[in-house]
C-alpha cells in the first residue's frame, strides 16, 4: 500500500511462481487470475471454439463450469455421471463423442480425480481436448502427480470456501507455453504488462479482458501458501478417517481409485432419504448440505438438457456432504462419525 502497488505487479507475479513450486508446475506454463471462472473462460477461448463445435461436460457442477460455453454459443453435451463417484460416466461419454467434439470438460467432485488415463484412452487419436475443471481438487493427486499435471488445460479456484483462498482468485495452467504466453496478454486486454515504456502504445493483436489478480489478493495468496498444505493433510486426514469408519447400511461412500489420492474438499455420502438424514444430523450440532445443483434444471441450460441420465439422477436425489475440511479436530471427526453410525 505504501509504494502504491495495488493492482497486479510483482507480487502477483511472486504468488504465480510460489504456487507452481508448491504444486510441482511449471511456473512458466501458470497464469494467475481473478477468478477460477476467468480460468475457464481462457481455456475455452484458448480452444478457438466456434458456433457448431460441441463439448462434453458434466452437469453435476458449479454453473462457472459451464456458463462461459454458454456465452460462447457452442453447443454443450450433458454425459451422465457415475452415482457412485460424482465424476462423469466414461461409458456414456464414448456415446456422446462425434467429429463435433471438440473438448470434454472433467470436474474432480469433492476432490476425487476421475479416472483420467480411461478418458485419454477413448480419445486417443482423436483432436479432443481435455479441460479439468479442478476448483475441488487442489492438492489432490493422481498417478502420485498433483492435478495440473495432466491435461491440456487445468482451472484452479481461490474462491473464498476453497481449501484457500485470496477473496477471490484463480489458475490456469497450461500444458503448451504457447497457450500459456497468450493466456497472459488475454488476461490484461491484450496487452503484455512486461513491456517497456508506456504499455498502451503496444498494438493491440486480439481483444482480451480484465482477469488480472491484484497485488492485495496475491499477497493474501503468499501467505495461504505458507500453510495450505497442512490445511489439505488435515481434509484428507478427516476424509480417510471417514472413509475408514463409516459403518451403516443406509449410506454409501463415494468410490476412491486406487491410483489417486483425492483432495477431500467436500465429503459426499449417498443417504437413503436426504431431508431425513439432514435433520437428524443437524439436530446433532452437525452441519450438512449440498454444494453444486445439478446444471440441467437451470433455465439457461433447457436446450442442452437430455435424459436418461440415471447416475445424474440416483446423485443429485441422494448426495449430502458432511463436514471436512481442517477446522475440525480429531475429537471433532470422531463424533461426527458416531452420530451418522446412529443413523437409522
Amino acid at each position: 500500500m505504501k509504494a502504491g502497488e495495488v493492482t497486479e505487479g510483482r507480487f502477483s507475479e511472486y504468488f504465480e511462481k510460489k504456487f507452481s513450486k508448491t504444486f510441482n508446475l511449471d511456473h512458466k506454463k501458470c497464469v494467475l487470475l481473478n477468478s477460477g471462472t476467468s480460468a475457464l473462460t481462457l481455456a475455452y477461448r484458448l480452444m478457438n471454439l466456434k458456433k457448431d463445435d460441441e463439448v462434453i461436460s458434466s452437469p453435476m457442477t458449479c454453473p462457472a463450469t459451464n456458463e462461459p460455453l454458454f456465452n460462447s454459443n457452442v453447443k454443450v453435451k450433458f454425459a451422465d455421471i457415475d452415482k457412485f463417484t460424482g465424476n462423469l460416466n466414461l461409458e456414456n461419454v464414448k456415446k456422446l463423442i462425434n467429429k463435433k467434439t471438440k473438448a470434454i470438460i472433467v470436474v474432480h467432485w469433492g476432490g476425487q480425480p476421475m479416472d483420467l488415463d480411461g478418458l485419454k484412452k477413448i480419445i486417443k487419436n482423436k483432436d479432443i481436448k481435455i479441460i479439468e475443471d479442478a476448483a475441488h481438487a487442489l492438492g489432490a493427486k493422481f498417478n502420485k502427480k498433483y492435478i495440473g499435471n495432466h491435461s491440456d488445460f487445468v482451472c484452479f479456484s481461490f474462491q473464498a470456501i476453497k481449501h484457500m483462498t485470496t477473496g477471490d482468485g484463480g489458475m490456469l495452467v497450461c500444458k503448451k507455453l504457447k497457450d500459456a504466453n497468450l493466456a497472459r496478454k488475454l488476461r490484461w486486454f491484450g496487452i503484455s504488462r512486461n513491456y517497456i515504456g508506456n504499455k498502451w502504445k503496444q498494438d493491440i493483436k486480439v481483444s482480451g479482458y480484465k482477469f488480472h489478480l491484484n497485488n492485495l489478493a496475491s499477497i493474501i495468496g503468499i501467505e495461504q501458501l505458507k500453510t495450505i498444505k497442512d490445511k489439505i493433510r488435515v481434509h484428507k486426514f478427516n476424509g480417510e478417517y471417514l472413509d475408514r469408519n463409516i459403518k451403516n447400511k443406509k449410506i454409501k461412500l463415494i468410490k476412491r481409485l486406487r491410483n489417486s489420492q483425492s483432495a477431500y474438499w467436500i465429503y459426499s455420502i449417498l443417504v437413503d432419504n436426504k431431508q431425513k438424514f439432514k435433520k437428524f444430523i443437524n439436530e446433532k450440532g452437525i452441519r450438512c448440505d449440498e454444494v453444486s445443483f445439478r446444471n440441467d434444471k437451470y433455465s439457461i441450460f433447457k436446450k442442452y438438457k437430455v435424459s436418461p441420465l440415471p447416475g445424474t439422477d440416483y446423485f443429485d436425489k441422494h448426495m449430502v456432504n458432511i463436514p471436512v475440511g481442517w477446522w475440525i479436530n480429531k475429537k471433532q471427526i470422531q463424533y461426527i462419525t458416531k452420530k451418522i453410525n446412529e443413523y437409522r
